[in-house]
């Protein structure tokens, strides 16, 4: 497999290993990758995975030293460097949570459950942000001069954090939540970012240029689709538009969120989805469910 021209995958993790080893680890590094970029490289007597972030990078070289791979581990951008595997090595035994990796109490079995419809939006908003980068660093469309194709690509990303926020939103319900309570206490948010901010972020530590960043999207509406509306935004002077669309830095904040956001919501994801203890499986069997009949 070769590295695309414009990926950016710095972090790489070199197992000593042949081919046969190959297919479960490139499994597992997709696995720990998530949403985030990844690579692979087959070379005589090694693996080489490239990662485009650097804890998803060291929690794939600490599962490589836990399954007694030899590897070496580095950043590209300095040759000649290596990590400390010693550090990694002694950070392995932190890895599993117990409180976050188990299910402690039963969920209520209705359709959909907070975790169910967190993936769900997680999902919504990793497609946004895939079609905003699409179109905004698209070669084939000048999406960036052109002040109206800016606005429809910005829509996309202001849907992304949207969505972001509301899949943060679900897994932070309690348990008891489910069904159409849980939709419609989500949908009530509608497009309101500034609630979405403050009740999905409620006690986390917010960088304040990432809480000023997501707060002017309250000042670009989401109704910026159609020409007439986004040359409307620009009356009576273009100060709101060069605060937020037409701010490539400001652009970039929002993106760096939301791709922090969802790499943190889809690990949370994968805890929660793993492990169930005996006696709560139990109850949760018991349990009437209404899910629709497959």
């Amino acid at each position: 497999m070769s590295e695309g021209k414009a990926r950016q995958c710095p972090w790489v993790v070199t197992a000593e290993t042949g081919i046969t080893a190959f297919k479960s680890l490139y499994g597992v590094a997709r696995s720990y990758a998530g949403m985030t970029d990844r690579w692979c490289e087959v070379q005589p007597g090694e693996l080489q995975f490239h990662f485009a972030e650097s804890d998803v990078a060291r929690g794939f070289a600490r599962f490589c030293l836990k399954k007694g791979f030899d590897i070496v581990f580095r950043d590209k951008r300095k040759p000649g460097e290596l990590k400390n595997l010693d550090a990694l090595r002694s950070g392995s035994r932190k890895i599993r949570d117990e409180a976050l990796m188990i299910k402690q109490s039963p969920e209520t079995r209705t359709y959909p459950m907070r975790v169910e419809l967190a993936g769900h939006y997680a999902r919504d908003a990793a497609d946004f942000l895939h079609r905003y980068r699409v179109t905004f660093y698209s070669r084939e469309v000048d999406y960036q001069s052109s002040k109206s194709r800016r606005a429809k690509a910005y829509v996309d990303l202001r849907m992304s954090l949207e969505a972001l926020l509301k899949a943060t939103l679900c897994l932070r319900t309690p348990y008891p939540l489910a069904g159409k309570p849980l939709v419609t206490k989500i949908r009530g948010y509608s497009h309101d970012i500034d609630r979405l901010r403050i009740d999905a972020l409620r006690s986390i530590k917010l960088n304040e240029k990432y809480a000023t960043a997501i707060s002017k999207c309250s000042v670009a509406p989401v109704d910026l689709r159609y020409q007439f509306d986004a040359m409307n935004f620009r009356v009576p002077d273009d100060k709101n538009y060069y605060d937020t669309i037409g701010s490539n830095a400001w652009l970039k904040m929002i993106e760096e969120f939301i791709q922090v956001g969802l790499k943190r919501v889809q690990l949370a994801l994968d805890r929660r989805s793993k492990i169930v203890s005996g006696d709560i499986a139990a109850l949760e069997l018991k349990r009437q469910s209404d899910y629709p009949a497959a």
